[in-house]
């Protein structure tokens, strides 16, 4: 791990075939985590639209996905 690692900030992606959308954050991959876990299943946020898609974090800073599940 480099130093730059620890600097890095993550958000919350939703996509579906059609569309995509990110809720914007720029904190941690706890945070996006459990955001994830307490929401998915929900009508919160974005959840309800990509109801059947996909719901990722991804790294601000890389670009790269590093969790993703369905939208329940």
């Amino acid at each position: 791990m480099n130093n730059t690692e620890t600097n890095e900030t993550f958000d919350v992606v939703f996509e579906s075939e059609n569309s995509s959308n990110s809720k914007g954050f720029k904190c941690n991959y706890d945070y996006c985590y459990e955001y994830i876990q307490v929401n998915n299943g929900t009508n919160n946020s974005y959840f309800a639209d990509y109801k059947n898609g996909i719901v990722s974090i991804i790294c601000n800073e890389t670009g790269e996905s590093l969790y993703s599940e369905i939208i329940k």
